[in-house]
């Protein structure tokens, strides 16, 4: 039997191959330097230097560090000496390694504990992917072209980046548009400082030639606070950003684009005039009210137009309780005190669809009309907004097929006031909304464009707000209570403080409470956002009472904590688990209160568990308190807690639903649940509620 020969396929080493001298290349990539190294750290794939013209890869061979038979490996895959050039050479036009669902490794990411990770089940776009980053860096770019002072290149920039034709006239710069013109005079003296500013926009329908354009006054003053060079805060003087000034102009550049810019600044202002008519026609009708509760309880809220420090029109639609030491609001006024923590939405115009059909009256002339559906109680019938309907839908007109499909213009058949753009505004801060309610507002159009990816959860967004609340560095983003120091001062003890612990659960059983943070509505006729305002109001009032929860967390120290861990014995200690489990320990739950055979004192934490519903009624908000009462107020109580369910509703209305565990020397338990939401309307603070009901509770035991 002969001897089978070696396979001549192999990489075998040549006698006559020395080691390349220094002056000269490698014949093959990696092996300089590697002589003196073991066969071993060659790869099979390596082929005789009579075979190194070629040098591309089969499609169906893969580098693998397994050592491969000579007559297993394809003659194409021989030119490369090493897994690494292997993998080199099948790299794609785009330097990344090609995948099997066709993309290139774009936003595909490792599993990062605590964090999301894409799977393969959901291929991304790269071409997606490439323009998000590109408008990422290009938006990181326009917000630091103004540098952080007011300069002469810096405000003409800006004006460039937006679109505007710049000149300039020796100190004087004209930024101007289809029909903004604007005009900013510099100092001669002082390069970077501003003189004067005018701004006129070119917005009449019937304006010819040789018609000027409309001064704006109030804009004037608020383009001219922008460009003010140095800013006082706190006494000491800061040189002054150009953030808002561009923030202006971003606003004036998107409106003047849009259908030549003359429609869109005539529809806003014909909306500021709607609002006006109406929270003048409420102001007239309820002269008792204060302009805190005019703003929280109007059809439509406070219009302001071109408020400093932004352009355009702004919606106040609520405004945060009143703090220890401010004045009561007067009725008749119409401002609200500086202090106010406002909620507002600003508005402004979007092209594209749904279309929206311009009118200059949205209102009849009567303005206000009785609504017989109104479900307060209080006021028997509630007026409500007269409004007028367009003579066509827009959206059917603009749904009619195109009978040739080439047509890329407006039909002939629509009517001219049917625009292809919409209202677009922002809300100033978000508002979190379960998703179910959410959801609910896209009914007649999308107004919320819900994103899948920024859905959160309750707990994960008071976590948020007690990580930028606490200055500290206190808490942990998995915790699960919040602790709360509260002062409650008194004449025996100025500096005496209760603890909280605080504790947010899901009415429904294993169901995590999701929310979507609503920062854009979308809109075509003006009742859309009067519709959507009572929303957005009931879930202010909540968010409001919950953000109490963990509003002066920096002051405390988070439970599980080593250096404040409970002390033996304590109500806390109840909530550690006694023995390591995989399985997920919940917290102090209100059972673990009923078996436990001690009271907690007033110096222990305090643990309160609240139950949030938003899924089992529609147009009700419900929040469940379990308060323990403390050893001092619990002699002669047959309850081991207070039960207080509290229903918030659409305008921010609070509804006591369920109040129990009190004595019954209180008395009459509606004047007690009257206080309760006086309270509530007053502070917007869970904590003062619920030392006001252990009060109550110490006093009539």
């Amino acid at each position: 039997m002969a001897t089978p020969t070696r396979s001549q396929t192999a990489s075998t080493p040549k006698p006559h191959l020395s080691t390349p001298n220094r002056p000269m290349a490698s014949p093959r990539p990696g092996t300089s330097g590697n002589s003196s190294r073991p066969l071993a750290y060659k790869s099979p794939a390596v082929k005789t230097p009579a075979s190194l013209h070629g040098h591309h890869v089969s499609v169906s061979s893969q580098p693998s560090s397994t050592p491969l038979a000579g007559t297993a490996v394809h003659d194409d895959l021989l030119a490369l000496n090493s897994p690494a050039a292997a993998l080199m050479n099948s790299l794609g036009t785009t330097g990344l390694t090609p995948l099997g669902s066709a993309a290139d490794g774009l936003g595909i990411t490792t599993h990062i504990p605590g964090g999301p990770a894409r799977t393969t089940a959901a291929p991304v776009n790269p071409e997606a992917e490439r323009l998000h980053r590109a408008q990422l860096v290009v938006e990181t770019l326009k917000r630091g072209v103004g540098g952080h002072g007011v300069t002469r290149e810096g405000v003409e920039r800006i004006a460039q980046l937006q679109g505007f034709t710049t000149l300039w006239d020796d100190d004087n710069l004209t930024i101007a548009g289809n029909c903004v013109d604007l005009e900013v005079n510099f100092e001669a003296g002082g390069r970077d400082t501003v003189r004067d500013v005018s701004l006129k926009l070119n917005i009449s329908e019937t304006a010819t030639e040789s018609e000027e354009p409309q001064f704006q006054e109030q804009g004037t003053q608020v383009i001219k606070d922008n460009l003010r060079s140095v800013a006082v805060v706190g006494g000491v003087s800061q040189w002054r950003r150009l953030d808002a000034f561009a923030s202006n102009l971003q606003y004036l550049s998107q409106l003047d684009r849009i259908e030549t810019g003359s429609p869109c600044f005539n529809a806003v202002g014909n909306l500021y005039h709607t609002f006006r008519q109406i929270w003048d026609a409420e102001k007239a009708r309820f002269q008792g009210r204060s302009p805190r509760q005019h703003l929280r309880q109007s059809a439509v809220g406070r219009p302001v137009m071109d408020r400093k420090p932004k352009l355009g029109l702004a919606l106040d639609y609520w405004a945060s309780s009143q703090r220890p030491g401010q004045l009561p609001d007067a009725a008749g006024r119409d401002e609200v005190d500086e202090g106010a923590h406002l909620y507002t939405a600003y508005i402004s115009c979007e092209a594209g669809l749904p279309s929206t059909a311009i009118m200059e009256k949205w209102l009849s002339d009567g303005v206000l009309v009785e609504d017989t559906n109104s479900m307060l109680k209080s006021d028997g019938v509630k007026p409500r907004p007269d409004w007028r309907m367009p003579a066509h839908d827009p959206e059917e007109l603009l749904a009619k097929p195109d009978n040739d499909g080439t047509a890329m213009e407006k039909p002939t058949d629509i009517p001219p006031n049917i625009l292809d753009l919409h209202f677009y505004c922002d809300l100033g801060p978000e508002v979190y909304l379960p998703l179910n309610v959410a959801a609910s507002l896209n009914v007649e159009i999308t107004m919320v464009n819900i994103d899948q990816e920024s859905t959160l959860t309750y707990q994960a967004a008071l976590h948020k707000q007690a990580h930028a609340k606490d200055v500290h560095g206190n808490g942990s983003a998995s915790a699960e209570r919040w602790s709360r120091c509260l002062p409650l001062p008194d004449a025996t003890n100025p500096d005496c403080q209760r603890k909280h612990s605080y504790a947010l659960h899901s009415a429904q059983s294993a169901t995590a409470l999701w929310c979507f943070p609503v920062r854009h509505l979308n809109f075509t006729h003006p009742k859309q956002i009067a519709a959507a305002l009572p929303v957005l109001r009931q879930y202010v009032a909540l968010w409001r009472m919950l953000q109490s929860l963990v509003e002066y967390a920096g002051q405390g120290e988070a439970i599980g904590s080593g250096q404040n861990a409970p002390k033996r014995g304590s109500i806390d200690a109840y909530s550690r688990p006694l023995k390591r489990t995989n399985n997920k320990t919940s917290s102090f739950q209100v059972e673990d209160l009923l078996r436990s055979t001690s009271v907690p004192s007033t110096e222990d934490s305090l643990p309160i568990d609240l139950t949030l519903d938003v899924l089992s009624d529609f147009s009700k908000a419900r929040l469940d308190l379990y308060i323990p009462l403390v050893r001092s107020y619990s002699r002669q109580q047959k309850s081991a807690f207070i039960f207080l369910s509290l229903c918030i509703c659409k305008d921010g209305v609070i509804e006591v639903r369920d109040l129990r565990g009190l004595p019954s020397s209180l008395g009459d338990s509606s004047n007690v649940r009257s206080k309760v939401i006086r309270i509530l309307e007053a502070t917007d603070d869970i904590g003062l509620t619920v030392e006001w009901l252990l009060e109550q509770a110490s006093a009539h035991s």
